[in-house]
């Protein structure tokens, strides 16, 4: 090679990760993230490459954006690339936040066309879903324009690595070129290995994302001269994370085995774990505890009782099991008293077999249908019940609100503002739409008009027909109503 080539190797960074609900520690993050591009501008590194997760959400907030965008200028002005692909945690569906510092052109999004520097041709491949894996197409990988030294990026959990989903020899023996080295994001801690000739290592997360990841925090150093390929690593200064162990025996010294206890140790600045163990007869207020650390100034207080397992499994997995989450949630909307358009609605957005560029399609071919089987020259006669449960049917325990004498609004019974016979007048509808006061109005002052001595007498047959028409004013329809 004409010169030695050292590239930082980082990930996993989750920035905007508001960790125990505390600011300072969403800021920790961006501060550990800044810390790692100083020292790459410190040792003068060929380049950065960040192997996914830069960001804890696809929806990070405009301040973390702002901040990431000021970090990523300070290599922009020391002409070094920061080169990166998508984790899991901030993959959109189309256009990503890395495509959007590339167009501001302080990062570069890696692919299957190499990114060159001198001889080394750095790749990248995109979290791709677990489901996916068995399905993925190399085919855009050429050879052309490949390095003397070849890296690939990805952000997987990699066999031979724990918890390992997509087999390292699967992917080198895939690619249509040499593989040295495979720089890997996503599990947290720093691992190395090499799977044949090449290299695979995980660079480690630069803060901790539970109290799990005791180990310090790291970022991998790439060297590539004439000797080979290096890979070296170097701790991260992060805020500690305290354990304070604490074992209850006799129940009237409780308190003050914990308050000696937590004395023998400097808490200031530190998100502190109280783990609690012995006797299960012994009560103790945590509220009592956590005001004691919060004197001592710990930024953080996490009680965790070992007695009754309470705050132990904040950070181990928990297998969780549903018998069916589509069911479950069918009976809630089925709660929510939704219309019948709105359930249809509903359904087709949730349906995985249609398309999500097709969904809107779907609604309009499915509502159309729904409202072909409307009649809309039965009015749907609205009413403001106190209870929105209450339909026609039940309309005799339908409460309105009425004025009394003094002005006060009271709740007074529907049928006493309706003649006897208005039953009669009002269609059977099986949803809950409900009666208006002003419609009660309206069907008495027809019936009433009815009843006058002074009507004109009517054909019998014109008569039935008003009969069953009894509004004798044009109405206007509202189609939510109907659906």
């Amino acid at each position: 090679m004409e010169r030695e080539i050292r590239i930082l190797h980082t990930g996993d960074t989750h920035i905007g990760y508001r960790q125990y609900h505390s600011e300072v520690r969403r800021q920790d993050f961006i501060d550990a993230f800044s810390s790692v591009i100083d020292d790459a501008i410190d040792m003068k590194v060929d380049a950065v490459v960040h192997a996914g997760d830069l960001f804890d959400s696809r929806n990070p907030t405009l301040e973390d954006i702002l901040d990431t965008i000021k970090v990523l200028s300070k290599l922009k002005q020391q002409k070094i690339p920061f080169l990166s692909i998508v984790g899991n945690h901030e993959s959109k569906q189309h256009t990503q936040w890395l495509d959007l510092f590339e167009s501001m052109d302080i990062a570069s999004r890696l692919g299957t066309k190499p990114f060159l520097i001198d001889g080394v041709a750095i790749y990248g491949i995109d979290n791709v879903p677990r489901s996916k894996i068995p399905l993925y197409d190399y085919s855009d990988f050429t050879a052309e324009n490949c390095g003397e030294w070849n890296i690939l990026v990805m952000h997987q959990l990699m066999a031979p690595f724990p918890f390992g989903e997509w087999d390292c020899e699967d992917v080198i023996s895939s690619l249509p070129f040499d593989l040295h080295a495979i720089l890997l994001g996503d599990y947290h801690k720093h691992e190395k290995t090499k799977v044949g000739s090449t290299w695979a290592t995980y660079c480690g997360s630069t803060e901790r994302n539970s109290a799990s990841e005791s180990d310090p925090r790291t970022y991998n150093i790439i060297t590539i001269n004439d000797d080979g390929l290096d890979i070296s690593r170097r701790n991260i200064v992060t805020r500690d994370f305290l354990f304070i162990p604490v074992e209850l025996r006799e129940k009237d010294a409780a308190y003050e085995l914990i308050i000696n206890t937590i004395k023998g140790y400097d808490v200031a600045g530190k998100v502190v774990f109280l783990d609690i163990s012995g006797n299960s007869d012994v009560s103790i207020s945590y509220n009592e505890i956590e005001d004691l650390l919060a004197k001592q100034e710990a930024l953080v207080t996490r009680i965790r009782d070992m007695r009754h397992g309470e705050g132990v499994s904040e950070d181990m997995d928990v297998e969780v099991s549903f018998s069916d989450p589509d069911e479950a949630v069918k009976r809630e909307i089925k709660n929510m008293t939704l219309t019948s358009g709105g359930i249809l609605i509903d359904e087709v957005v949730r349906d995985s077999s249609v398309p999500k560029t097709k969904v809107d399609l779907e609604t309009e071919s499915k509502m159309g249908v729904l409202l072909s089987t409307i009649d809309f020259s039965v009015p749907v006669l609205n009413i403001g019940l106190r209870d929105s449960s209450q339909v026609v049917g039940e309309y005799g325990k339908a409460e309105i609100d009425v004025e009394d004498s003094h002005g006060e609004t009271i709740a007074e019974p529907a049928e006493n503002y309706a003649p006897d016979n208005i039953s009669k007048y009002i269609p059977e509808v099986q949803d809950t739409n409900m009666i208006t006061a002003s419609t009660i109005e309206s069907v008495s002052d027809d019936e009433t008009s009815k009843d006058s001595d002074d009507e004109t007498p009517e054909d019998p047959e014109k008569k039935s027909v008003d009969k069953e028409n009894v509004h004798a004013k044009p109405r206007q329809y509202n189609l939510g109503d109907y659906l």
